[in-house]
């Protein structure tokens, strides 16, 4: 890993080195997507493609993966890949990062509005990347939007869909709650097979990074990624460990592990990793980032993960960079918020990655976040 690439022989870094040696989470052998289109609706600017590949076992993953014009082999565009949250939200998946298809069903349609609205300040945010230039794909992991359980598509219905009859409280929240719980039921099904949940997303999550990688109209040297909540928990693991990925953003999820509830909630499943959680905090997972160039941004009101504890976590982390001589390589901040993803948040990623990939300001100058409104994601 890249640790390796910035240490000398002084043995100073003896310590970064054994954590790097014993680390016992390795990325599944790759295999050949198979990427198939299954549907193309062509947007302002860019094209939003439903595709469905081979990522590492039986199941075809589904993903959205937008495509600038003017995109091509001679001109080829940096690539992100985007990363979902958690939320409790399984009826969508993607959808929560791109606005979905016409041909979506209209409650899934409702959920994702929803969604943005409340978490992004109504846009969606591939869309808003796409137009700005970049190559974006975008998976569901298991257990949301396509991969949602027919139970969670029930409640989807009836909490969105267009028949009022349907909407009986106590009903959707006792399917909500059983669809919650079901979480559970994946990490132990899982389990018995050998498979850890969060290692299989891991995995998955790289599959899409080297797919989108390979692509002839982008360039492999730029290639990013970014989450938020859980979003950000996926995103700093995979560019830790998947070469494929350059540089990244993460927001609103990095803390101690002393804050984290014991026993587990049914949400934590999804992100845990007995081995890595065994041994390591979360922050020692810049030991296998550095040096790559990250950006770690908290909000400073965040309940989930509270402030004292996040600074700790990049305190630790900085140093982490500076005994390896990559100072200057990663960023941390607090923005005065909450665990939210709004329109000042965003102005800080987008200037990231174009700093990162040496891009020129396009949509963001033209629409002057300051006055955007939730309007902006149907204009994107």
């Amino acid at each position: 890993m890249y640790l390796w690439k910035a240490i000398d022989d002084s043995g100073m870094l003896s310590c970064l080195m054994w954590l790097l040696a014993a680390l016992p989470l390795h990325l599944w052998a790759s295999v050949d997507p198979e990427m198939a289109v299954l549907e193309t609706e062509q947007r302002n600017g860019y094209s939003c493609q439903l595709i469905e590949y081979q990522a590492v076992g039986p199941e075809r993953v589904q993903a959205y993966l937008l495509v600038p014009e003017g995109a091509s082999a001679d001109k080829p565009c940096p690539g992100l890949v985007l990363l979902h949250d958690h939320g409790a939200r399984f009826d969508i998946g993607k959808e929560k990062l791109v606005r979905p298809l016409a041909s979506a069903p209209s409650h899934i349609q409702a959920s994702a509005r929803q969604w943005v609205t409340d978490g992004f300040d109504g846009v969606f945010l591939a869309d808003r990347l796409a137009a700005e230039g970049y190559v974006v794909i975008v998976p569901d992991a298991l257990y949301w939007g396509s991969r949602s359980t027919d139970l969670c598509q029930q409640w989807s219905r009836m909490q969105f869909g267009d028949a009022p009859s349907q909407r009986m409280s106590r009903e959707i929240r006792s399917v909500k709650q059983a669809v919650y719980e079901g979480q559970r039921a994946v990490y132990d099904s899982l389990a018995r097979r050998g498979v850890v949940w969060a290692e299989q997303t891991l995995n998955e999550d790289a599959a899409a990074a080297r797919l989108l990688a390979a692509l002839p109209y982008v360039d492999a040297d730029r290639v990013g990624c970014f989450g938020w909540s859980m979003g950000a928990h996926r995103a700093w693991l995979l560019a830790a460990f998947c070469e494929a990925v350059k540089t990244g953003v993460a927001l609103c999820w990095m803390t101690l592990k002393a804050t984290q509830a014991d026993p587990p909630s049914a949400s934590d499943y999804s992100m845990m990793i007995p081995a890595l959680r065994e041994r390591y905090d979360f922050p020692d997972i810049a030991c296998w980032l550095c040096p790559k160039p990250f950006f770690f941004l908290n909000g400073r009101n965040d309940r989930l993960f509270p402030a004292d504890a996040s600074q700790n976590a990049f305190d630790r982390m900085q140093a982490i960079y500076a005994k390896a001589g990559a100072q200057g390589r990663l960023r941390t901040e607090f923005f005065d918020g909450g665990h939210h993803c709004g329109l000042r948040e965003q102005a800080l990623i987008l200037d990231y990655f174009r700093q990162q990939f040496r891009l020129n300001a396009t949509l963001t100058e033209r629409m002057k976040l300051e006055t955007l409104s939730g309007t902006v994601s149907t204009a994107l």
